[in-house]
């Protein structure tokens, strides 16, 4: 018997909102304003590389799904993501534009060196849409990026209000409001549609934790202001970040087995 699909979106949508940042200490030190810039600024390649590297993931669903309606959405997210023809405007280049509005020295947004979080925060979800059913990767997608918009309107507003940057060059965050919002949509229905197993809603549960998890220890690292190391750096010699690191959880018997 096939999973409720109602079901689905609320026990996947409780997963998702059992997690922000926007409360954390970090988040409301940046909200104020007393953030230094130079601090942020060192987390900009890394951003590049995230986003950039993102279209891997969105090709990796495409490549493991049957059904056409869910490839034509991801190739409509592709499409976009690479700026819909116009190369300026794929969204790397759009982080790139504010980036260097924070004060980045980005000649390119393209092949960057990351900092470690970063790199593994792409490979977590690259291995995901790779090696799940697609309708796993679909989920650790939607509800672990795209529906998140809060967020970026959050984070958006704030380099706005506290920072001084233009409604031009936060164009990649307010862009993802609407962008987002719509693929999510899109996307939860698709979900609704091909989720049906027990298996496959636990699975695509614990993808979403264990993303949530990496995603709250990369923040606590790669954003740390309070030493000299901060954004940007070698974080294995920020005690922040190291701390943090040892408080993310640990690939146990149990782990594999969701």
């Amino acid at each position: 018997m096939a999973v409720d699909a109602d079901r689905v979106e609320k026990e996947l949508t409780e997963v998702m909102n059992s997690q922000w940042f926007e409360t954390g200490p970090f988040m409301i030190e940046f909200a104020e304003g007393k953030v230094p810039k130079e601090k942020l600024v060192r987390f900009a390649p890394s951003y590049c590389f995230q986003v950039d590297n993102f279209k891997r993931c969105v090709a990796a669903v495409y490549a493991k799904a049957e059904p056409r309606d869910v490839r034509e959405l991801m190739l409509e997210n592709i499409e976009e993501e690479h700026g819909e023809g116009d190369p300026s405007r794929d969204h790397a280049q759009l982080v790139a534009r504010f980036g260097r509005a924070l004060g980045a020295d980005l000649p390119t947004p393209y092949d960057l060196e990351p900092i470690p979080e970063s790199r593994q925060w792409v490979e977590r979800i690259l291995k995901v849409c790779l090696e799940e059913e697609f309708v796993v990767g679909l989920a650790a997608l939607s509800y672990g990026i795209e529906a998140r918009t809060r967020t970026m309107a959050f984070l958006g507003q704030i380099y706005k209000e506290k920072y001084g940057i233009s409604d031009d060059d936060l164009e990649f965050f307010f862009t993802h409001i609407e962008a987002d919002e719509e693929h999510a949509g899109l996307a939860i229905e698709l979900i609704r549609k091909y989720l049906t197993t027990e298996e496959q809603l636990e699975r695509a549960k614990c993808q979403r934790r264990d993303q949530r998890e990496w995603v709250r220890g990369d923040r606590r690292g790669a954003l740390c202001r309070r030493c000299t190391w901060g954004v940007g750096s070698r974080l294995s010699r920020c005690r922040h970040a190291a701390r943090a690191a040892t408080k993310r959880p640990k690939e146990t018997a149990a782990a594999r087995a969701c």
